[in-house]
């Protein structure tokens, strides 16, 4: 069995990975993340009857994103795993919405999270014809600089992804907060290709991958 974990953005969302199905819990809205990522937890595993133990894994989306929602999710993982023989693996949140539709070679992702000001989260995700995939490193990107990058044919994927004014949009797939699920993180976990870009973490020690409003000012001023 493996627990996944989503709280990078408004979306709230846990899943639970049992003999082939997915099972999901998901909220969406302001401030949600306090109230229902440990209630999600637990109504997920007393459905099943289930304890920590009988986890193999728990899976989180370690952003960048909202550093309310990932200090939340966190919180919850350090109290879920403290003291326990369960592993804890973390992918990047732009990598696991990339997903739901890099599914064929030739696919380019652009996956994206809202920042503040004029910038956005941003991670390129490539499926080569091999079927392997090229992943960029987050970063934060002004608007106009990511408008320039995307062409016809590519797709957008995530939050923030309407404040772009980009050439032909109705070139370029779009999907939105809809596509923002743990349910990616365990379709990742059973995808070869994606599966090699999880890290295993130590729970004691683990942090997020928060980017700072530092890296959104120097990203402002070109450094």
């Amino acid at each position: 069995m493996i627990l996944a974990i989503e709280t990078s953005t408004p979306v709230c969302s846990v899943a639970l990975g049992k003999r082939g199905s997915v099972i999901e819990k998901r909220i969406e809205g302001r401030g949600v993340h306090s109230e229902h990522t440990f209630l999600f937890i637990n109504e997920l595993l007393q459905r099943y009857n289930l304890s920590v133990d009988d986890l193999d894994a728990v899976l989180f989306s370690n952003g960048p994103g909202s550093y309310t929602g990932l200090r939340i999710g966190a919180a919850a993982i350090k109290g879920l795993l403290f003291g326990r023989n369960v592993p804890l693996f973390t992918l990047s949140t732009l990598v696991s919405f990339s997903m739901a539709k890099c599914t064929k070679p030739g696919s380019i992702v652009h996956a994206v999270i809202d920042a503040r000001r004029q910038h956005l989260y941003h991670q390129k995700i490539v499926m080569e014809g091999s079927g392997e995939l090229t992943i960029s490193e987050p970063v934060v990107k002004e608007l106009a600089k990511l408008e320039a990058e995307i062409k016809p044919g590519e797709i957008l994927i995530g939050t923030g992804w309407d404040r772009l004014q980009i050439e032909n949009p109705d070139k370029v797939e779009k999907a939105g907060s809809e596509a923002v699920s743990a349910k990616n993180l365990i379709h990742a976990w059973n995808n070869s290709a994606f599966k090699a870009f999880f890290r295993e973490q130590s729970v004691e020690g683990f942090e997020p991958d928060y980017l700072t409003m530092a890296q959104i000012n120097n990203s402002a001023l070109g450094k």
